[in-house]
């Protein structure tokens, strides 16, 4: 972005594979942008909450290009982005992104007059099954899985959920961009060092299973 200017956004398909593809994608859209890297002048970048591996990825990229080139960098949590994209709005907004466990990371907001995003929920992660409890009124929803999400919020929301238009589903880079931009051109940025993810739960990591001696004795005879 230059001057609250998007020059280029590049969307990268779904899957353990797209972490494959992130330097050669961001090399090449500098390419197409006319830009080196040593012409930056800040980079941003979402905090969470959402895939563990996608967000510590994320997050070393942006801190290595931000130590390496001595530039400022911006954290922006990831459902205060999400909400962004749907500006303006009277109905409260409520973004989603999927987790595992049949769990979702989601928190509420709502414009005010002046056009300022305000939080009225923290980002929090609950049961799929809950998330019509924190709903009070006319809200309009919108998350990182249209095909996924949109049939259990018709089951879980009474009434027929206002859903976002299916084009702005899935957190967009401009909508880190606007808002980390704002951040920059008031002189503010974050530490590199003491910026850390927003994750919210701990990691779905298992221990490998031990076999018994009395197991391991019986796989050999």
């Amino acid at each position: 972005m230059k001057d609250e200017i998007l020059l280029g956004e590049c969307i990268l398909p779904s899957g353990s594979t797209r972490f494959n593809n992130l330097m050669p994608s961001l090399n090449d859209l500098l390419s197409k942008v006319g830009l080196s890297p040593q012409k930056l002048n800040g980079v941003i970048v979402a905090l969470g909450p959402g895939s563990f591996t996608g967000i510590r990825i994320g997050l070393s990229v942006a801190k290595g290009l931000s130590e390496s080139l001595a530039i400022p960098i911006v954290g922006v949590p990831t459902l205060t982005a999400m909400a962004s994209q749907l500006p303006f709005l009277k109905e409260d907004i409520c973004p989603l992104v999927g987790s595992r466990k049949g769990e979702v990371f989601t928190a509420l907001f709502r414009w005010s007059a002046p056009g300022q995003l305000l939080r009225l929920k923290e980002d929090t992660c609950l049961k799929t099954s809950k998330i019509g409890s924190i709903i009070s009124k006319k809200t309009v929803f919108i998350g990182n899985d249209l095909s996924q999400q949109g049939p259990i919020l018709k089951q879980q929301v009474k009434g027929k959920p206002v859903m976002a238009p299916a084009n702005l589903w899935n957190l967009k880079a401009s909508s880190l961009g606007i808002l980390g931009l704002k951040r920059l051109q008031k002189g503010e940025s974050d530490n590199s060092g003491e910026l850390i993810p927003i994750y919210l739960r701990g990691a779905d990591i298992r221990t490998p299973h031990r076999k018994s001696r009395s197991q391991m004795s019986k796989s050999h005879f």
